[in-house]
This record gives C-alpha cells, sequence and structure tokens, in this order.
C-alpha cells in the first residue's frame, strides 16, 4: 500500500478517536507509517523500541545497519505534545548527540535538529499536521525526513539542515524588523515620514506640523522580540547568586523601547553603563564569567552564538567583540536581542540584575 494511501487511513481513524492510547499511536501510526516508508519495523536492531538513554527510555531509535541510532522518536497522546520537547531533546537527543529528533502525537510531528543551537524552537525544522496537511504534502514532508533510503543515503539530514537554514533565515529577518524600524525613525526616513504625513492629510485634510510625525514615531515602543522555550542550563545556582529578586524583574522595571543606552546593576551594588549597549552587554559577560556565560549556548542571530571560539570570517570580522586570544562575542544584533540576550543570561543563572534604560 502507498505512504498515501496509509496516511489517508490514518486521517480517517484520527478523526474518529480510534487511538486510544500511546501504544495505540505507537504501532497504529508510527510503526505503520515507518514500515510504509522502508523500514523493517521487525529487526530490533533497525527499529529499537523504548531504547535506554541514561536510565531512561526513548520510544523508538532508527538505525541504520551497523551505526548507532541516527534518529529519536519520542510519542506522546494526542494533544500532549506542549512541554514535551524538553524531554525528548534534553533527556534523550542531546545526551546521545544524535543529529535528528521527532516529536508526535500521531497527529502532529515536530522535526528537530539537536546539533544545531538555540532555544526549542530555533532547532526545530518543521510542524505537520496529518489532519491540516494535504496527504499528498504529508507523505512528500514524511518520506522527506524519515523514509529508510533518505536516511541511510545522508540525505534526510542534507534535507534538515537546508530547510533549517531556511528558517533561520527567516527567523533572522523577522528579528531584524525591531532595529530596520528603529533606523529609519532614527534616521528621519524622508520616504516613512511622506508617507505617514500623506497619511494624516487623507484622513483630516491637513498635514502635521514638521516634526510632529517624526515625534510621534519616536515615542512609539517597539515589542520585545518572540522567543522560544530555551536549553536550560545544568549548572546549579550558587550561594551568592541567590537574591530576593524574581527571574522577571529586570522585564518589569524598563519598558520595551528604542534605548540608547542601558544600566545593569548587581546585588553588590556595581552598575555597568557604557555608551552603547552592545559595549554594556559585552563588560557585564566579562564580569558574570566569560565561560559561564558561554556553558548557556546562548543563540545570537541566524546560526551565530553569541560567544564563540571559532575566529569570525573576515567579511563579519566587525560584528565581533575579542574577548581574548581564543573567544570572540557577536556584537551585531539589534538592542532588543542584546536586551533579550541579557534577560536570559540573567533569568537562566538567577543573577537578579536589574536591567533598565539609562
Amino acid at each position: 500500500m502507498p505512504l498515501e494511501e496509509h496516511i489517508r487511513d490514518i486521517k480517517t481513524r484520527l478523526e474518529k478517536n480510534e487511538y486510544i492510547n500511546e501504544k495505540a499511536i505507537s504501532h497504529g501510526i508510527v510503526s505503520r507509517l515507518l514500515e510504509a516508508m522502508g523500514w523493517d519495523v521487525y529487526n530490533p536492531q533497525v527499529v529499537i523500541l523504548e531504547y535506554t538513554v541514561h536510565g531512561k527510555r526513548v520510544d523508538f531509535a532508527l538505525c541504520v545497519p551497523g551505526k548507532r541510532p541516527s534518529i529519536f522518536i519520542e510519542v506522546k497522546y494526542l494533544g500532549k505534545i506542549p512541554g514535551a520537547d524538553k524531554q525528548l531533546l534534553e533527556d534523550y537527543a542531546f545526551r546521545e548527540r544524535v543529529q535528528f529528533a521527532v516529536l508526535t502525537d500521531g497527529r502532529e510531528w515536530h522535526f528537530y535538529l539537536p546539533t544545531e543551537q538555540g532555544s526549542f524552537d530555533e532547532i526545530k525544522i518543521y510542524k505537520l499536521d496529518l489532519t491540516e496537511r494535504d496527504t499528498g504534502a504529508s507523505s512528500e514532508r514524511l518520506q522527506r525526513y524519515l523514509s529508510f533510503d533518505e536516511v541511510s543515503s545522508g540525505r534526510a539530514l542534507k534535507n534538515a539542515k537546508a530547510d533549517h537554514r531556511d528558517v533561520s533565515k527567516t527567523r533572522q529577518a523577522k528579528e531584524t524588523i525591531p532595529e530596520a524600524w528603529e533606523k529609519l525613525v532614527e534616521d528621519n526616513d524622508d520616504i516613512l515620514l511622506d508617507l505617514v504625513s500623506e497619511k494624516v492629510e487623507d484622513i483630516c485634510g491637513s498635514k502635521p506640523a514638521s516634526g510632529q510625525v517624526a515625534a510621534y514615531l519616536k515615542s512609539l515602543r517597539l515589542p520585545e522580540p518572540e522567543r522560544g522555550p530555551k536549553r536550560e542550563s545544568k549548572r546549579e545556582p550558587t550561594q551568592s547568586s541567590v537574591t530576593e529578586t524574581t527571574p522577571s524583574e529586570s522585564r518589569r522595571r524598563r519598558q520595551p523601547g528604542p534605548y540608547q543606552k542601558i544600566k545593569v546593576t548587581f546585588p553588590d551594588g556595581e552598575v555597568i553603563s557604557k555608551n552603547t549597549v552592545k559595549d554594556t552587554l559585552i563588560q557585564t559577560i566579562c564580569k558574570i564569567g566569560v565561560e559561564r556565560v558561554m556553558a548557556l549556548k546562548i543563540h545570537g542571530v541566524g546560526n551565530r552564538s553569541l560567544i564563540t571560539e571559532q575566529a569570525p570570517p573576515p567579511e563579519t570580522e566587525g560584528a565581533w567583540h575579542k574577548i581574548d586570544s581564543r573567544r570572540y562575542i557577536y556584537k551585531g544584533t539589534s538592542t532588543p536581542v542584546k536586551l533579550s540576550q541579557l534577560d536570559e543570561i540573567n533569568n537562566r543563572l538567577n543573577l537578579g540584575l536589574i536591567i533598565e534604560p539609562d
């Protein structure tokens, strides 16, 4: 039976709520689709059920014969996907350094590249809903990532990485929108000012006075960037890091907006406030400890890490700050992203910093 016919039948059974538990989903959906995609589901060296990872068990481990598992699949009951990515990625995939991971409740299929850097959302390359997508499109996507031929040839991983690059570029463009807006407003862009002025005249019949449009635009608050769940640090907070400040206090003490300068106040009273936000970020990281922050694997923009030991390519050298002989901090992000990075460092290390405009 072709894969599309299997998917069509599964969609009908999902609509009838015939899958009553996780075992029914594992056997009736996951194993069924894997077999249709060329996997020998009866060979325990190829499709391993309940694969043990540090005392815990992931539902499926897919192996090309003679090799270690290349794909983990974790199965949840229908509607129990939210929050389950942490178990799949942190408990299983990160520990075994598996290059591809799948989280499914039979209806939704979430595909991840665990060896990439970033939050759970940033390493997720695709979400497939069998009940919403066309059967042909669902078949094509499943084959692209999970067919035995694609996996064993290495094409599946190449496909996933290519899709991840496309997703990262789209996300980077989205994250840069506030910075582009900020620059247009700061530069008093003539086209932007004229467009607003003309629209005002269309509505009320009068043009605003010179400077009114620019003043209004500069008063607008920029939204803080959206952030998905982050990989949690395994480092326990030290005694000196425990304070009465709640993790989100730094965000409550400031309003979102295009800041020229910020200041960071430590629980010991030390204040860091440089002429630019990027200099404040760099100085703050140095005080906290570069190694300590580097261990968090904070993401920059696109595929860039906030801190790296790899020398940047010449064409992007100006976007990096050299800390010492071997480490670099990426400073080429927008102000909202830098604030987001400071918030993440503060929250994950429970530092009790106060981050506010200066």
